[in-house]
């Protein structure tokens, strides 16, 4: 039943690997066809479609970041040292790949919200010219239903809109922010237990030198102790000898 339990693990670990290094990759690719983009919106669709491009890859962003806090759980599921190792080395791996392309992600996010700002105020001052004309060129502008003036329902929109895009730039700092964290705190750990196991490996060593030690020290003692014996008994056999002989 453990060993079914450990398979299970091993493969939720392996899917969720993959899951990361698919979603990053399909980030990269919105990111790619996103900054493409930019440079070339006219239309409000144009502006439409890169939103929704943007909010579809923050989204992304935030799914994956979830599942690399799982793999980093993997990690204390491994069945010994050198697994546990692969497993981290594997999350700092893809860990770095997320956070430099949420990076790279929010610098194209920028210019899209740089050029949605410059067009929401070029429509904006359009507007109020329109309605100041509609008006018969006074300065009152012109209502759009009874809740206020068009300028008024666009400049909300806009807002929102402006708002969302801000959120989407905070969404990604945080990602990249908090993914540079975990990985000081991993680093940290992983310094640690290499630090404890090399302490560890040295006081094996000091103690196997002194049990060397030991033994030499044990031999030598033996060694005098027969050589004592040895010495006594031919001293006692001359004397033996020489009594014998008077």
């Amino acid at each position: 039943m453990a060993l079914a339990g450990s398979r299970d693990a091993d493969s939720f670990y392996v899917q969720d690997c993959r899951q990361v290094q698919n979603n990053t990759h399909s980030i990269q690719t919105l990111t790619g066809q996103i900054s493409k983009l930019v440079g070339t919106m006219e239309a409000e669709k144009d502006f439409q479609h890169c939103r929704k491009m943007v909010d579809d890859a923050v989204r992304q962003a935030s799914e994956t970041k979830t599942i690399l806090a799982r793999i980093r759980e993997h990690q204390h599921q491994a069945q010994n040292t050198a697994e546990r190792n692969n497993r981290r080395m594997m999350y700092q791996k893809l860990s770095d790949n997320l956070a430099i392309t949420a990076r790279v992600l929010e610098d194209v996010v920028r210019r899209f919200n740089a050029e949605e700002r410059r067009r929401s105020g070029g429509m904006l001052e359009a507007t109020g010219i329109a309605a100041a004309d509609a008006a018969g060129g006074d300065d009152k502008p012109l209502l759009s239903g009874h809740d206020g003036t068009m300028e008024a329902v666009l400049q909300s929109d806009k807002v929102q809109t402006l708002r969302k895009v801000d959120e989407d730039m905070l969404c990604l700092q945080r990602i990249y922010t908090d993914l540079a964290t975990a990985a000081e705190e991993q680093a940290s750990t992983f310094d640690s237990l290499e630090s404890h196991m090399a302490r560890a490996a040295a006081d094996v060593e000091r103690g196997r030198e002194e049990i060397e030690y030991t033994d030499k020290y044990n031999m030598a003692s033996k060694l005098k102790r027969r050589l004592w014996l040895a010495a006594g008994g031919v001293f006692a056999l001359v004397v033996f000898g020489s009594v014998l002989s008077s």
